[in-house]
């Protein structure tokens, strides 16, 4: 009975040992992972590209640091002198310090109380001391302010965390002339910009304050830093005003990565040719222009119909953006949507908002212009609505609260 006893208190007695070696091991394999994986953050933060605005902080804080040596040379000045007027003149502290605030400023209203010429004699040094730290210190001012512009740095740096704040603002890369046209037109219609240059160059960012553009950013578009500083993930959609074609395909591979839905955010690049426009359009492109094509259509249709000059103008200023009395919209009808089976007498978007449904696409595409008040709104549907902007503005706005609201209230 003994002997059985025994070997069943040696057998727990090992049976413990090894769970005890089992739960060491775990813990050691764990340990090892957990500093394995600190190790390679830290390597990556450490050699990771740092961004535009992370070098403009790190660039400010540092030369605000070289403000540091004379600002504690004077504080050290006036401290000593108050301190020594108190022990060799036996000044009151406010008096010692006044005494030496108006020695080391050259201020120079003369004794405050009668010194002895132990007293002068420590004015004196006191004093050269002190007027050699306020030239110090206006030397290293002199040279942030002029050859440092540490004023421009911290104007960069508070503009970019400015960017990370804005909301339903475009995009847009490059600055040449049909930038500058781009950001006059989106600027009417109350868009914010933010423009993407490749390199720091003055030139053009005296052209930006000339044009008014308050947001820009300094970086290669097609990383996706600079993207990322230009607030891509709450931007309306970006532009790429390159004709290169490499240029723009990285531009686009790498916004379109970031944000892939195509509804939520549109890209529209430039191309020189068709072939090009349809690569850009794989790649994620929502629209590519190939200006050579709409320059030549715009002087076909004033050589086709050389007696509709006025109403060539103002559809031409409709379809190309520019501020006028009347504007077109669109606006697509859901799966699911409440219009679905309604006509557009019982929609009746003129009576409330003063806006006509001129045309209707249907889903397969093509165009129906032949629109009445009986005609029935079907799925895949997109009302074409003609009026005065804020009417429009007004009318998608209730349509899109309609729509929504029901799609909401269906049950998945």
């Amino acid at each position: 009975m003994g002997l059985l006893e025994s070997n069943n208190y040696e057998g727990k007695i090992s049976f413990e040992d090894n769970t005890k070696k089992k739960i060491k091991k775990s813990l050691r394999k764990w340990f090892l992972q957990l500093k394995q994986k600190l190790k390679k953050k830290k390597y990556a933060y450490k050699y990771r590209e740092i961004n535009r605005l992370e070098f403009l902080e790190r660039k400010f804080f540092q030369l605000l640091a070289r403000l540091r040596e004379p600002l504690i040379l004077i504080i050290l000045v006036h401290y000593i002198g108050t301190i020594g007027y108190m022990a060799i003149e036996h000044f009151p502290p406010l008096i010692a310090f006044y005494q030496t605030f108006i020695g080391v400023s050259t201020i120079g209203y003369g004794e405050i109380l009668p010194m002895d010429s132990a007293g002068r004699l420590f004015t004196i040094f006191l004093d050269f001391a002190g007027i050699t730290a306020f030239f110090y210190a206006t030397g290293i001012l002199a040279d942030l302010f002029f050859k440092e512009d540490i004023l421009e740095i911290y104007r960069e740096w508070r503009m970019l965390k400015e960017i990370q704040k804005l909301k339903n603002h475009y995009i847009i890369v490059g600055f040449n002339t049909v930038a500058k046209e781009l950001i006059r037109f989106l600027k009417e219609r109350g868009y914010k910009v933010v423009v993407i240059l490749d390199e720091e160059n003055e030139n053009i960012k005296k052209q930006l304050e000339l044009e008014h553009v308050k947001y820009y950013v300094i970086g290669k578009p097609y990383k996706k830093s600079t993207l990322y500083l230009a607030n891509i993930k709450n931007a309306r959609g970006l532009i790429s005003t390159y004709d290169s074609e490499a240029e723009n395909i990285s531009v686009i591979v790498t916004a379109r990565l970031l944000r892939p839905d195509k509804d939520k955010f549109e890209i529209i690049a430039i191309a020189k040719n068709y072939e090009t426009a349809m690569k850009l359009r794989e790649l994620g492109a929502n629209h590519v222009i190939v200006p050579d094509h709409i320059v030549a259509g715009r002087i076909a249709a004033l050589l086709f119909h050389p007696h509709t000059y006025v109403i060539a103008d103002i559809l031409e200023k409709i379809a190309f953006g520019e501020e006028t009395e009347i504007d077109l919209a669109e606006f697509e009808v859901k799966e699911g949507s409440p219009l679905v089976g309604k006509t557009l007498m019982e929609l009746d978007l003129r009576k409330k908002f003063g806006v006509t449904v001129v045309a209707i696409r249907k889903a397969d595409g093509t165009l129906d212009f032949n629109v009445h008040g009986n005609t029935k709104i079907e799925e895949g549907d997109v009302l074409i609505l003609l009026g005065k902007p804020k009417n429009l503005e007004r009318a998608l706005k209730y349509l899109e609260e309609l729509q929504e609201e029901n799609l909401q209230k269906k049950p998945n």
